[in-house]
């Protein structure tokens, strides 16, 4: 039936008059009038389905925000005192400088919010000026110039959600018995994936000094070289394609999305036919008894299980919603399938294994003109090779008093500034601490601790020519048996060299030991990597 309408010269618009039509035409219906509004409740409603969102871009971090996440954030139409006056909102009336200022403060959350909204700011919310950064955040020692292998950046965002947190902390070290493992977490732009290789050091063959201080004692040698061992990665997340995200968020609840694990496609040579998953984590509120990692040696913000009886697949385990998801913790779950043989049946699972990682919050290993210890540390452990340490200067319970530093008779203005810097400085304790061990002391345990760099611990100022002018303070080496068995401190001294190297003399063992602080941020950015070896012919 052609549709029809009768015009009548000088009728009234149908709807708000206030709103200006293009004609005065009355249009005729065949059953319900639509600029009736009292006639609107006469036409039956229709279910909406979800899929009706499911195929945008930003609905997949909607969707996966879940209930708690928009609850936390203020609801402004409940509060009628902070909307304006006018029923109108005039924010899409600013300049666009301005709007795309207001937009540059918003997470990525709120931005998929905003382009639920209207047109205008759904185009404006999508600019890779916001998406880019919010990459780039999360991308240190990396400059980002393309979105690769994505199309825009906000699809990369996507395509590495919700692991973004794997490469902007960068250093983690996991649970493996004893021993543990470092590993360096970064993204890859040549090829979008994020990618972790295991830390390594090496040292050359020692040499042993006897020190001028005590002919008995023997020093050390230690230079150590660190590198990433390229060939057998830990960890590598793909970007996922949109359409890929797409069909899986239609196809996937959101409890699914976090507890699910992640098939790791990892080409190594070395280990075929061995297999690897990633699994999110959930932290967890400490309890007595409960084994945890991070253990409680290392300050961390956040803690999980590492041990389970159901080989981690229960919900107390898992994130169940994005809120969950613990970002300073992850496992990974590694398996050897055996072939059944020539007649294809199914593999024998066998051999499975699950780590826990977790990462050090950055405050703790980024060193301060206060605090100029802090770090990441390389040890030379003698027959168990080179270790890796946290150098943890905690924060001091009162801070320092320029005032209580009183200038002296004999002083010079220039030695008493000098003084001072050293006692805001040497004032405090320092603990060593495994980030990897050994069959004796294990990762996660003390390796020594000097209780206090000032006054108290002070023993003297070196004079020999091999440490001319280091301090040297009391500590209290750590020692064990093998398995860790019957543990205890032991009488030591921290010789002081630089901020940047430090020996440890082991008075019982009589010898004394090296560590040097490791450079990290050298191995987050794959322009820094060594050449690949050619073969000869």
């Amino acid at each position: 039936m052609d549709s029809c309408f009768v015009p009548q010269a000088g009728s009234s618009e149908v709807g708000d008059p206030s709103i200006p039509m293009e004609n005065n035409d009355t249009y005729l219906h065949g059953r319900v009038d639509p600029g009736n509004e009292e006639s609107i409740h006469l036409v039956d409603a229709v279910s909406v389905k979800d899929s009706t969102r499911k195929g945008t871009k930003e609905s997949i971090l909607l969707a996966e925000a879940g209930p708690s996440n928009i609850a936390s954030r203020p609801n402004l139409s409940s509060d009628a005192s902070i909307l304006p006056s006018n029923d109108r909102y005039h924010l899409n009336d600013l300049p666009t400088e301005i709007i795309d200022h207001i937009l540059s403060f918003l997470e990525p959350f709120d931005l998929a919010s905003v382009s639920s909204t209207c047109h205008l700011l759904s185009t404006r919310s999508k600019s890779d000026l916001y998406w880019r950064r919010h990459v780039q955040d999360n991308v240190p020692g990396s400059q980002l110039t393309s979105p690769y292998p994505c199309n825009t950046f906000q699809e990369l965002y996507i395509a590495h959600d919700p692991h973004w947190f794997l490469t902007k902390y960068k250093v983690w070290f996991c649970d493996y018995f004893l021993t543990g493992k470092l590993i360096i977490t970064r993204y890859d732009p040549r090829r979008g994936c994020i990618e972790g290789y295991r830390l390594l050091a090496e040292k050359p063959q020692a040499t042993f000094d006897p020190w001028e201080a005590d002919d008995e004692v023997l020093i050390h040698s230690f230079a150590p070289h660190c590198q990433l061992h390229l060939d057998q990665p830990v960890l590598h997340l793909d970007a996922l394609r949109l359409e890929s995200l797409i069909t899986t968020s239609s196809k996937t609840s959101q409890l699914q999305r976090f507890n699910a694990e992640t098939p790791m496609h990892i080409t190594d040579r070395s280990n075929h036919g061995v297999f690897s998953n990633f699994l999110l984590a959930r932290s967890v509120e400490a309890r007595p008894n409960m084994n945890l990692w991070p253990p409680p040696t290392i300050p961390a913000r956040q803690r999980v299980r590492n041990a389970s009886q159901e080989a981690f697949v229960g919900s107390g385990h898992k994130p169940q919603k994005r809120s969950e998801v613990c970002e300073e913790a992850f496992r990974i779950r590694r398996w050897m399938e055996m072939s059944a043989g020539i007649n294809g049946g199914p593999g024998v699972h066998l051999g499975e294994e699950v780590y826990t990682y977790a990462t050090l919050d950055p405050k703790i290993y980024t060193p301060t003109e206060d605090k100029p210890y802090r770090g990441i540390w390389v040890g030379d452990y003698s027959g168990h090779g080179c270790e890796f340490l946290l150098m943890n200067q905690p924060d001091d319970e009162e801070p320092f008093d320029e005032a209580s530093v009183v200038q002296r008779e004999d002083e010079t203005r220039d030695e008493w500034e000098n003084r001072k810097k050293e006692e805001r400085v040497y004032r405090g304790s320092l603990e060593a601490i495994k980030l990897t061990g050994d069959p004796n002391v294990p990762r996660g345990e003390y390796t020594f601790i000097a209780d206090d760099l000032g006054r108290a611990g002070y023993v003297r100022t070196a004079t020999e020519k091999r440490f001319a002018g280091a301090r040297i303070v009391q500590s209290r080496g750590h020692i064990a048996a093998r398995m860790f068995r019957n543990d205890k401190y032991i009488e030591s001294q921290l010789i002081m060299v630089s901020h940047n190297r430090l020996a440890q003399y082991w008075v019982g063992f009589g010898h004394i030991s090296f560590y040097e602080r490791v450079d990290i941020d050298r191995f987050i950015s794959h322009l820094n990597d060594p050449m690949p070896k050619t073969k000869s012919k």
